[in-house]
């Protein structure tokens, strides 16, 4: 499995400097592997999970991209400074701190 975390938007925000942060689960030890499964499943069963989900932005907020690629396909995780469920947070804290540019 794949992620992808691409962040849009925000104060100080420069287009051309804005690489998405990406991570492989090959790249990470098993028990951060179980971790990155268990975050992305609970990510999938959030209400506004299904593909094409509207995202309110707010004025000078940023968007939040995740897309994943795996064995079922992909999919891709879209929601706003105004409303970042825990779930999607706890995904894209995961990540920045694993994941490189």
């Amino acid at each position: 499995m794949r992620a992808e975390l691409t962040i849009d938007g925000g104060v100080g925000f420069f287009p051309g400097l804005a690489r998405p942060i990406a991570l492989d689960e090959s790249d990470l030890s098993p028990d951060e592997r179980e971790e990155f499964t268990r975050l992305v499943s609970a990510v999938r069963a959030l209400p506004g999970a299904a593909p094409g989900a509207a995202v309110r932005a707010v004025p000078d907020g940023r968007t939040y991209r995740i897309t994943i690629a795996s064995g079922d396909g992909n999919f891709e995780l879209r929601c706003a400074d105004a409303a970042v469920p825990p779930a999607f947070s706890a995904l894209m804290m995961f990540i920045k701190q694993h994941g490189h540019r």
